[in-house]
């Protein structure tokens, strides 16, 4: 065998070691949902920057609120919070390093560099809350129907890509993957 077939041949046969060695150190972002007992409800790989959103009825003024966080290197930031009225413990400050926005629909909280690994969500039901999520490209779910009172652990985590796999739709969104 003549030397430049031998070297085609090594790198053809070593590529492919080469590249699940690599993978094992390659790292997703995840996004989990988990209830009360720490049981994984929801589990997927998401692009860096990702965004999902949870909406509910304030239980004191009786308005919507959403929440839109991005998933950037096993993190949730809060990229805005959405509000009708200022009143009952909601937000009427602009964030510190943060953004004001008025519109004639929504008063738009944005930025503010905060944070998590995980935070909590608890789910009301029809009468209190009637929380939402909206998860593209999986869609829009009523949490409040799917997981009344449940206390949910919303996760973010950075983990071998070789790993990551999405668990859960069914059971959150109520369809299978080939219907979205």
């Amino acid at each position: 065998m003549n030397r430049k077939a031998f070297a085609a041949l090594f790198i053809l046969l070593t590529l492919p070691a080469a590249f699940f060695a690599a993978a094992q150190g390659w790292k997703a972002d995840n996004l989990s949902i988990l209830d009360k007992a720490g049981k994984i409800i929801f589990s997927t790989p998401v692009p860096f920057g990702f965004r999902f959103t949870t909406s509910y009825i304030h239980s004191v003024e009786r308005t919507p609120v959403e929440d839109e966080y991005a998933l950037c290197g096993g993190r949730l930031w809060v990229w805005q919070e959405r509000v009708k009225s200022s009143n009952a413990g909601m937000p009427c400050l602009k964030p510190e390093h943060g953004l004001y926005i008025g519109t004639p629909e929504w008063m738009i909280f944005q930025g503010g560099r905060e944070s998590w690994e995980r935070f909590f969500l608890r789910v009301g039901n029809e009468e209190f809350g009637r929380n939402k999520l909206r998860m593209p490209p999986f869609g829009e779910t009523e949490l409040f129907k799917r997981l009344p009172e449940e206390r949910l652990t919303i996760a973010a985590s950075a983990d071998a890509i070789v790993n990551s796999r999405t668990t859960g739709i069914e059971a959150l969104f109520g369809k299978k993957p080939s219907e979205n």
